[in-house]
């Protein structure tokens, strides 16, 4: 029965299209970064603001995305493929060696993630209303939640 079903090789093949993700992610958000360089020039050289800013922040976003498909990737890559490898040629920030670890790693990211994404709504958001606060309060959640879970894990 193990040989029909190969755990590692299904682990790889989810890794390689996380990657395969994180790149797509990122070639989004390269091209959203020149969009916004072309808008920022137009902008100065023309008599009108064509809000630049706003193109940063949504390929700061798409960068990020990028970057948690990255972790994801390499994070399932070293815990169930190179599990037995001590040293498996990644950075020492991303150096996991239980779900856990990559469970909190993704956590910060994704954090990191959705603070990026409100001030993308922020920004966008011309008629500010209480419904804007609600993914700040997520945030805000998740981030107490995180620094209380963190808080016992190291007593």
């Amino acid at each position: 029965m193990e040989k029909l079903f190969r755990p590692r090789f299904a682990f790889q093949i989810i890794s390689l299209f996380c990657l395969i993700d994180a790149f797509f992610f990122i070639i989004i958000g390269i091209y959203k970064s020149a969009k916004a360089v072309v808008l920022l020039y137009k902008s100065f050289i023309g008599k009108e603001w064509l809000n630049p800013g706003l193109q940063m922040v949504e390929s700061l976003d798409s960068f990020m995305l990028g970057i948690l498909f990255v972790i994801f990737s390499y994070g399932i890559y070293r815990i169930f493929v190179l599990h037995h490898e001590e040293n498996a040629r990644f950075p020492s920030w991303l150096n996991v060696h239980s779900f856990s670890e990559l469970k909190f790693l993704l956590w910060e990211t994704v954090l990191v993630a959705l603070i990026v994404f409100s001030l993308q709504i922020l920004v966008r958001n011309e008629d500010l209303s209480w419904e804007v606060l609600l993914l700040p309060g997520i945030i805000f959640l998740l981030s107490a939640g995180y620094y209380l879970v963190n808080k016992t894990k190291r007593h």
